[in-house]
């Protein structure tokens, strides 16, 4: 992608028909959780689907086939990927040296110095991604960074194995990915909304077979 020619992503396409993409850096953050919260087995990827949909577009789900709600949650997801290569790790073979919940209060403090008050101030997605690559080379997230950086090529000095003892290891090293496990199914519970749905509407039950 060629970000001087190209603007801001703007919607995605669900059966044909062009859905507007809620802009909200709030909103993709919540929803890139929710995706790897599914990926780790701790909810399904039909919850997971319902909450990128009811966070990222303007659409009521109950009325979506099981194709629309594949396919806007595929469009979400890529959508969501092509902002995160901007920053470290995300898109790469190499360990991420930068995670956005763990680092939120250090990230928090980054933006503040650079005058945005994320309390005060909403940002569009894309913007937010780009603006993690502007941030003071002297702020306290840069430095961890390098550091992470250097710790996972394993090219730590001396000097700076000290300095990572005095901020504390547990700041140093990223916290791994939960255990993967098997996640509850609850599609009948949404098979079931969405026929009760249907019937208010005067409509026939989906058929399944």
């Amino acid at each position: 992608m060629n970000r001087l020619t190209q603007k801001a992503q703007l919607s995605i396409s669900v059966n044909g028909v062009e859905v507007a993409l809620k802009a909200s850096y709030r909103d993709a953050l919540l929803t890139w959780e929710a995706i790897e919260d599914a990926e780790d087995g701790l909810i399904s990827p039909l919850a997971a689907a319902c909450f990128a949909i009811d966070h990222m577009l303007d659409i009521v789900i109950e009325d979506m086939s099981n194709e629309d709600i594949n396919e806007a949650l595929t469009g979400i997801s890529e959508y969501l990927s092509k902002y995160a290569k901007t920053f470290d790790g995300e898109g790469s073979k190499e360990k991420p040296s930068l995670c956005l919940h763990q680092d939120s209060v250090m990230l928090y403090d980054a933006f503040q110095s650079m005058g945005i008050n994320l309390d005060e101030q909403d940002i569009a997605y894309p913007r937010f991604m780009s603006l993690l690559r502007e941030l003071p080379k002297d702020s306290t997230i840069c430095r961890i960074v390098y550091l992470r950086q250097q710790n996972n090529k394993g090219k730590l000095t001396k000097e700076e194995k000290e300095e990572c003892r005095r901020r504390g290891w547990d700041i140093i090293k990223m916290k791994p990915r939960r255990e993967a496990k098997k996640a509850d199914d609850n599609r009948s519970y949404f098979d079931e909304l969405q026929d009760r749905k249907r019937e208010e509407a005067g409509l026939p039950p989906i058929n399944r077979e």
